[in-house]
């Protein structure tokens, strides 16, 4: 069976007809079969009051003939009823049980046993008899047996003329029911069609409504519904276009920021350099001048000379470390495997109890300036994450460059976190910004107590040096 199509047996067609079908099978039976009982009945108790009848009549006017002796008079008479269709033989018997007058197929001697009723006949005769009787005084014995042939020709009769009409009635429901269900499952059948074209993304579908019933009534909801979602599908694509426009220009934003970001601290990074370490180079070489012209007994002008020095080293220390947190220019002399092995050894070197495990494979020296620099400020990032969060005890990083791609795997054992929190800060996207700028992929896998797994990929077209 193809897909979208409908078993016979699970069809709403079917199962209406086979319904109708069945309960008017059913009760046509039960009909006929209660026809027959009542018309049975209706038979055998008709032939059993007639024979009641003719045996109470027959037997008083047979009295007064058997009185006179007038044997041949009972004889003529009972010949003319003896045509009586039903009837099947009559017997008048003396006082000594001798049989008078036989007419009809009447049996041998010993006479049959007298039924009690037709219905109870095993040899197709309903035997009756009963005693002449003259003003008290016994005459003999009437006998008389009426065949059940005709009886149960006319039931059968009966029988068949209910069967032949119930036939007839399930072929008439038979046909309508074919009729008017196709045309109900017809009109169901659109409906389901067209709620499928719906379900598909076609809106454009609409059901016709044919007449003013249920049905119809319910395709005029059916369009209006369709109507409204449609209408409503546009507004969302609308919405959804607009909202991926702004997006896009929101990421191109973040994007752009971020350079502007790294030019700056590369910028400012390289006015301290150039500027503030210069002046702190003079005040050190003046300071060692005034102290080395000054007479040994002037001790207060060498303690103010040593304390230039001691401050201006101090200065010189700080602006150093913050030109390395703006921009470290091991990055741009040495390359990005020994601006990394700078900060991981650094990073080790606060974080005396973190295992730090660092590999690099492939060839990193021709990445290009914007992925040498996304790549170390995302270690940057992860470690000053693990410092704050994560009470790690192992880290590893592996920085890998193979033909197609740049692959770098952070990953610690530390305490993982809840994905689903809402507190998980703007690094994690600031390093997906950072990694969609160069078209790559970037994914995390964390959970609670089971640490944390960065993965990052970025093609080789677009970490190569342009």
């Amino acid at each position: 069976m193809t897909p979208g199509t409908t078993s016979i047996f699970n069809s709403l067609r079917f199962r209406l007809i086979a319904s109708v079908v069945t309960i008017e099978i059913i009760m046509l039976s039960l009909l006929v079969w209660n026809n027959i009982s009542i018309i049975q009945t209706t038979h055998t108790d008709r032939l059993r009051d007639t024979a009641a009848s003719m045996l109470q009549q027959i037997a008083n006017t047979s009295g007064n003939y058997m009185m006179a002796v007038d044997y041949a008079t009972l004889e003529d008479y009972l010949s003319n009823i003896i045509s009586y269709k039903e009837l099947s033989y009559i017997v008048v018997l003396d006082r000594d049980d001798n049989a008078v007058i036989t007419l009809g197929d009447a049996p041998s001697p010993p006479w049959p046993q007298t039924d009690t009723h037709p219905a109870q006949v095993s040899d197709n005769i309903y035997d009756v008899a009963k005693d002449i009787d003259v003003a008290d005084l016994s005459m003999g014995r009437l006998l008389m047996g009426f065949s059940l042939s005709l009886m149960d020709n006319a039931i059968d009769d009966s029988r068949n003329r209910g069967i032949t009409i119930a036939a007839i009635e399930i072929i008439l429901t038979v046909i309508v029911t074919v009729l008017i269900g196709l045309g109900f499952t017809r009109r169901l059948g659109v409906l389901a069609n067209a709620a499928a074209e719906v379900e598909a993304g076609d809106y454009s579908v609409t059901v016709p409504t044919e007449t003013d019933d249920e049905v119809g009534k319910t395709a005029h909801a059916f369009n209006r519904m369709v109507a409204e979602i449609s209408s409503r599908t546009r507004q969302l694509k609308k919405e959804e276009k607009i909202t991926q426009q702004l997006l896009a220009e929101n990421r191109l934003l973040i994007q752009k920021s971020l350079e502007v970001q790294e030019e700056e601290r590369k910028n400012l990074a390289r006015e301290l350099h150039d500027e503030l370490g210069q002046c702190i180079t003079a005040i050190q070489a003046d300071a060692e001048s005034i102290r080395d012209l000054s007479t040994q007994d002037d001790k207060r002008i060498n303690i103010s000379a040593n304390a230039i020095l001691n401050v201006s080293a101090h200065i010189y220390d700080v602006v150093h470390s913050m030109m390395h947190l703006l921009r470290p220019s091991v990055l741009d002399n040495l390359g990005l495997v020994e601006a990394l092995k700078d900060e991981i050894d650094a990073w080790s070197k606060r974080n005396p109890k973190t295992s730090c495990i660092h590999s690099f494979e492939g060839d990193l020296s021709d990445l290009g300036e914007h992925t040498n620099i996304t790549i170390y400020r995302i270690v940057q990032e992860c470690l000053t994450n693990i410092t704050k969060h994560a009470h790690a005890t192992h880290v590893n990083i592996k920085l890998v460059h193979d033909s197609d791609k740049l692959h770098l795997l952070i990953d610690d054992d530390g305490v993982g976190m809840d994905v689903k929190s809402s507190n998980r800060g703007l690094g994690l996207i600031g390093m997906r910004e950072r990694i969609q700028a160069l078209d790559g992929v970037f994914f995390y896998e964390t959970s609670p107590d089971d640490g944390f797994r960065v993965s990052i990929h970025i093609p080789h077209d677009n970490h190569s040096e342009s």
